[in-house]
Order: structure tokens, then C-alpha cells, then sequence
């Protein structure tokens, strides 16, 4: 089997976030305080097994907001010695800062964060994601923090329609000021579940700045360098010294061929999507 990643999802109670576009925000969790180590450790060998060497921390809600989850997982990270060469954390940045939280990224492993962004302009992405007062940053700040302890930087660019009246040379621009050495142009999804979150990425999402971009990196006359292609089919370009990718596919539904990742749940057990519980591997 031809699997990229394995997605590790925090258990969280909510999120401290509502961003407009997540149809999660709506659901409370029921695994908040399940931790069942052997079944999760049973999980993690069947992923190396299969050849994955990289590990996606995430949440539906901040994977933060349950460091008691971290602690346990660091554990058995350790306990395996450290069975993914690759680990990457997925956040808004919004508890980065808070007290050890830097210092507990590093003793899981972590390599990269990627910081979810919704306008890299920094004038809408508070508003976007609707962060707590006490919690809002200013993007460059927070950028600065992640490169100066270590991390590599990953800006997830949610493709918002603050992005259709910039040209594609400016967001690489934007993106290599605040010091990016790897960016995911993420093409927002929704659903026809009438749902208040899916009407506004319908109302909201970008028209035509994402195959502008893709032309820019990749096209005819393209400026970006081939690097290589991935598993599901997405292909990763050098641009002004950043590896680039665009995700047509954030839900990873368009190719049977291959898994983009897995998804180790709240609940203990493997999927293969994220909306679908008849996906379940084991």
C-alpha cells in the first residue's frame, strides 16, 4: 500500500477557534479523555510497516488545547524510538507561545510546523479564524518565533477570496518575507450539507487566484523548478528558494491508487478519509 502520512488527531473538547470554513467546529468530542496506548501503539507499527515516515499532528479543535494527549504521545514516540523521521504539527498558532508548548513540540520530534493561514496579508486572518481576543498575534511575530527555535515553516494558505485581487507573484513574495521554506496553496472544500460553514466557503473561496498560481509555478512558462511528485498525485515545485505544492484535495478523495494518509482517530482506530466512517482500516 502507497500511504504518505499518517495523521494523528488530538482529541479536543470543541476549539478555541470557530473559523468560518471548518464544518468540524460544530461537533463536541467524546474521546477527550480516552487514551488507550496499546491500541494507538498497534496503529503507529502498522503505518511503519506500510512505509510511512511521516506523522501529521492535528486536531479537529487546537491539538494544544490537549497537552495531556502530547505528554502520552511523546511517551510512546519514545517508547518506539522515535518510529517517524518526519513529524509535522498543524496549527493556527494561536497557543504556540503559551508556557512549554515550544520546549513539548520539540520532545515529540517535531521538524515543521504548519501554520494554517487564511490571509497572509495579516488584515482578516484573526477575523477568518475567530480567535479569542487574549489569543491573537501578529503573522510576522509568530513566523519570526517558529524559524528562530528551529522549526522548519510551512505556510497552509487556505485559499480565501483575500487572495484574488493579488497576483501569484505577490503571495510568494509574502510568503518568502515571512520566512516560509515551504508553502501549501489549499484550495478550501465544502459540502452539500447546507451547513453554515460550507455556505461560506461557497461565498468565500477564491475564483481565480489558485489557477493563477498554479499556471505561475507550474505552467507553460512556469518560474518553478520540478522537485518531485507525490503519492496522490500532486506535484512539488521550487519557487525563490520555497518547495510549493497545491492541494486540489485536502479531503483526499480524487485517487485510489494511492492514500494521501491515514487517519489515526479520537477514537483509537485507522481510517482512510476523514468523512467517512466506512473507511475504517482496523
Amino acid at each position: 500500500m502507497n500511504i504518505q502520512s499518517i495523521s494523528i488527531v488530538v482529541p479536543t473538547k470543541g476549539c478555541v477557534n470557530s473559523c468560518k470554513f471548518c464544518v468540524s467546529r460544530m461537533h463536541t468530542n467524546d474521546y477527550e479523555r480516552i487514551f488507550n496506548k496499546f491500541q494507538i501503539q498497534k496503529r503507529i507499527k502498522w503505518a511503519v510497516m506500510n512505509g510511512v515516515n511521516t506523522c501529521i499532528i492535528t486536531g479537529t479543535g487546537e491539538a494544544l488545547q490537549n497537552k495531556n494527549f502530547l505528554y502520552l504521545l511523546s511517551e510512546i514516540f519514545s517508547e518506539l524510538e522515535h518510529p517517524f523521521p518526519n513529524v509535522e504539527f498543524q496549527t493556527t498558532g494561536v497557543l504556540l507561545t503559551a508556557a512549554d508548548n515550544i520546549q513539548h513540540l520539540k520532545s515529540l520530534g517535531v521538524n515543521t510546523i504548519s501554520l494554517s493561514v487564511s490571509d497572509i496579508y495579516d488584515d482578516f486572518n484573526m477575523e477568518i479564524i475567530s480567535a479569542p481576543p487574549s489569543l491573537r498575534f501578529d503573522l510576522k511575530e509568530r513566523c519570526n518565533i517558529i524559524k528562530n527555535e528551529g522549526f522548519n515553516l510551512r505556510l497552509s494558505l487556505n485559499m480565501t477570496k483575500y487572495y484574488d485581487d493579488a497576483t501569484p507573484q505577490d503571495l510568494i513574495n509574502r510568503c518568502k518575507y515571512l520566512g516560509a521554506d515551504q508553502v501549501t496553496f489549499r484550495k478550501l472544500y465544502s459540502s452539500d450539507d447546507n451547513s453554515e460553514q460550507s455556505q461560506w466557503v461557497k461565498e468565500n473561496a477564491c475564483v481565480k487566484i489558485l489557477d493563477e498560481v498554479r499556471e505561475f509555478i507550474k505552467g507553460k512558462n512556469g518560474k518553478g523548478t520540478l522537485l518531485y511528485h507525490l503519492p496522490f498525485g500532486a506535484s512539488v515545485y521550487s519557487i525563490n528558494g520555497m518547495s510549493t505544492v497545491i492541494d486540489d484535495d485536502c479531503m483526499s478523495k480524487e485517487n485510489d491508487a494511492a492514500l494521501k494518509y491515514v487517519i489515526l482517530r479520537e477514537n483509537g482506530k485507522l481510517y482512510a478519509r476523514w468523512d467517512d466512517e466506512g473507511s475504517l482500516i482496523f
